[in-house]
């Protein structure tokens, strides 16, 4: 009886920590808990062929930086696997407007901006609105505490 609850106890406190470990570890690319998919299923190349967000296909994949990425074409796929730097979301998916506040956050794929050839995503559209004023300096901000993210 008491090895059974020793054994029970070590084991909860087991899993306790694994289940705690991914809630404060930093992934470089915003992720599904569930699958690792990036960009919530979105297809990363269709912000730029086609000026709007579409829902990958999973008979499109490709895995990158511990990511499952979903392309809504075989020809994405292929532009993503080429140059995947160029087609990728600024500060790995995570909410832009957040990073320039030095914060992790989760993202709306329908809530984006292009800038300067870049995709940068948003959580709600008042992230978005609010990088309309005074643009250049919440990239500086974001892109500063990215790099710190990136270094811990």
């Amino acid at each position: 009886m008491y090895r059974s609850r020793l054994f029970l106890i070590a084991f909860l406190i087991s899993l306790l920590g694994t289940l705690a470990r991914p809630a404060w570890a930093f992934d470089e690319i915003n992720k599904s808990f569930l699958g690792g998919v990036a960009l919530g299923g979105y297809d990363a190349v269709s912000y730029f062929t086609d000026g709007r967000a579409i829902k990958g296909d999973k008979a499109h994949t490709l895995d990158w930086k511990g990511a499952r990425w979903l392309f809504s074409s075989e020809a994405n796929r292929e532009r993503f696997a080429t140059s995947p730097e160029a087609f990728a979301p600024q500060y790995g998916g995570h909410c832009s407007n957040q990073m320039s506040l030095g914060n992790l956050s989760d993202i709306d794929p329908n809530v984006w901006k292009m800038i300067d050839g870049k995709l940068y995503l948003f959580g709600h559209d008042a992230g978005r609105v609010r990088w309309s004023s005074e643009t250049r300096q919440r990239i500086r901000e974001a892109d500063s505490h990215w790099l710190n993210f990136l270094a811990s």
